[in-house]
């Protein structure tokens, strides 16, 4: 691969993971909670670390309708296809586990209203540009939404690793373990898809 090309996957990778990143993380209601003064800080940085979490996993299958009119490869149909019911699953795990575990947080507020509205009309384009008869076709529409998808496991794999070194409820370190293990292989795939598909070597 050129330096060229580099650069220009560089940018584009940091581009479109931040607008995915932006397009589903959206403010929810803080509910007033109580918590041991020594645990309280810890606490609060992970149920913004779990928010984050579920409203990615909660918001990425939202996206099939753009990718299921499309024409594309076998590939980059089964990749999609598997990511969107990943996440659906993962959803439904997190939704399970804060009702039996309150020390998981799925609905705090991750970030002012005003940059959460700034994410929104962020991703907004991007599904305009990956939208089905307007936006992009053939390998640019796949190379993008991929691009994004590869961007926001990233993400998601660093935020599971961190959780991790700060959690310490047993079952929920299991849930993180598993769940970072998972979007690791899930970002590997991806990648290797991006890599022999999409780039110029």
């Amino acid at each position: 691969m050129s330096s060229s090309d580099k650069s220009r996957r560089s940018s584009a990778t940091a581009w479109l993971g931040t607008a995915l990143w932006l397009s589903l993380a959206a403010c929810t209601s803080v509910r007033d909670t109580t918590m041991p003064p020594s645990d309280a800080s810890t606490r609060t940085q992970l149920s913004i670390g779990y928010s984050l979490l579920y409203q990615e996993a909660d918001g990425i299958p939202k996206l099939r309708w753009i990718v299921l009119f499309k024409d594309k490869s076998e590939e980059m149909a089964r990749v999609t296809h598997d990511l969107v019911g990943y996440y659906q699953q993962l959803a439904e795990t997190m939704r399970r586990l804060s009702t039996q575990y309150p020390a998981m947080r799925i609905d705090v507020s991750t970030m002012p209203e005003i940059e959460a509205a700034t994410r929104k009309a962020i991703g907004v384009e991007l599904a305009k540009d990956i939208a089905p008869l307007t936006g992009k076709e053939g390998m640019a529409f796949e190379r993008e939404a991929l691009l994004a998808l590869h961007s926001a496991l990233d993400e998601q794999r660093h935020l599971t690793a961190i959780m991790l070194e700060r959690e310490t409820s047993p079952a929920l370190r299991s849930f993180l373990e598993t769940t970072h293990t998972q979007l690791d292989e899930r970002y590997a795939t991806v990648g290797a898809l991006l890599e022999r598909r999409y780039f110029t070597h």
